[in-house]
């Protein structure tokens, strides 16, 4: 199901459009009643628009069956935490202590509040290399110096949102230097590798032919390199079907530079506070394509893990159009045997994970709202 444009405003009736029509939301097929206001609120904040949402909310607490939704109430707060309004916070908290005859949450000052990641980000990028075609539409030039770089520099970020197009023969050597890289422990992570990989799932043909296997083993390599064992399983049943032998085996990649700062921070955290249950991987900023070096990182911490606590406390939101993935990433770790915690969860997006249904392959728990 495809989200609505960042930053645009929906079109049409809101409550009738894009959020209510059956389609796609996570990774499996959904045929049911129109979303519950709250969750439809969330699905709107997680599409990037915040005013939309939050005059979805005010009309369900102004509304004589909606004043009593505490999750409406709670959702606002949550709304103009993120966005820094104060005034609009404080004049809700009068009319929510009134309404539920209880404090409301607490205004969190600017170190504990999430903020969006753009406001703030300063990202050393010396080892990013964006991989694009040259003006004739081949990528060997590129690949070449693209290994040469990763070599130079010790790790790399690679970008493939350029890449609309490979020939067997550059998927070949992509993969040849994607092993090369791996064996070396090259730590590695990739931006936008999701649209790499439709381009070589599109160029799979019901009958498999010799010429096509390069794109078939790129995809096996991008697989191990990020970890995501399921997805390699599977293309391997889909492999040995079509070329009636037996798939390549999985072998385990370990990003060291994101071993080493998942280990840090847990014996950073662990030296200064006592053991939490609650305690675990720290998520933050706007999860969305551009998240793959929290993703490689999440996949690197559960990996040694029988238990997975993710910490949301700092995510601004789960961009619409990386719910699927991020649903992925979820489902395949409590498919791989572990169970699976989501902490301190905002209401939005708490809402939205159930909208997704991801409470179907992790425990969600909010943070105290007061």
């Amino acid at each position: 199901m495809a989200g609505p444009a960042a930053g645009s405003a929906p079109a049409g009736n809101v409550r009738s459009t894009a959020a209510r029509t059956p389609g796609r939301l996570g990774s499996e097929e959904y045929h049911s009643a129109p979303l519950p206001v709250a969750q439809e609120a969330a699905v709107l904040f997680a599409a990037n628009h915040a005013q939309s949402a939050a005059g979805l909310l005010k009309s369900e607490i102004k509304d004589t069956a909606g004043r009593n939704n505490k999750q409406a109430w709670l959702m606002l707060f949550d709304l103009h935490q993120t966005a820094q309004d104060r005034a609009e916070f404080d004049s809700l908290s009068m009319l929510f202590s009134v309404k539920f005859e209880q404090s409301p949450p607490a205004w969190a000052e600017g170190g504990d509040a999430p903020s969006d990641p753009r406001r703030i980000q300063s990202r050393d990028r010396k080892d990013f290399y964006a991989l694009k075609p040259n003006a004739a539409g081949d990528l060997a030039g590129e690949i070449e110096k693209f290994a040469a770089f990763a070599d130079s520099q010790g790790t790399v970020r690679l970008d493939v949102a350029k890449v609309a197009a490979i020939t067997s023969e550059d998927a070949s050597l992509f993969t040849s230097v994607l092993q090369r890289l791996r064996k070396k422990h090259v730590p590695m992570w990739f931006n936008h590798v999701e649209g790499l990989e439709r381009v070589l799932r599109s160029a799979f043909n019901e009958r498999a032919t010799e010429s096509q296997r390069p794109y078939w083993l790129l995809l096996f390599e991008l697989y191990i390199v990020q970890g995501k064992m399921a997805e390699f399983e599977d293309l391997g049943l889909e492999y040995a079907v079509a070329f009636e032998i037996s798939p390549p085996s999985w072998e385990t990649y370990v990003n060291t530079v994101a071993a080493a700062a998942v280990k840090a921070a847990g014996a950073g955290k662990a030296a200064a506070e006592p053991p939490s249950h609650e305690s675990g991987y720290a998520l933050k900023g706007v999860l969305s394509a551009a998240s793959a070096n929290q993703v490689a990182e999440l996949n690197a911490y559960a990996a040694t893990r029988s238990e997975v606590t993710v910490d949301m406390n700092k995510v601004l939101r789960v961009d619409f159009a990386f719910t699927s993935a991020f649903f992925d990433v979820v489902k395949a770790i409590q498919l791989a045997g572990k169970r699976v915690i989501l902490a301190n969860l905002n209401e939005l997006n708490a809402a939205l994970l159930e909208a997704l249904g991801v409470n179907r392959y992790a425990i969600l728990v909010r943070r105290k709202s007061n």
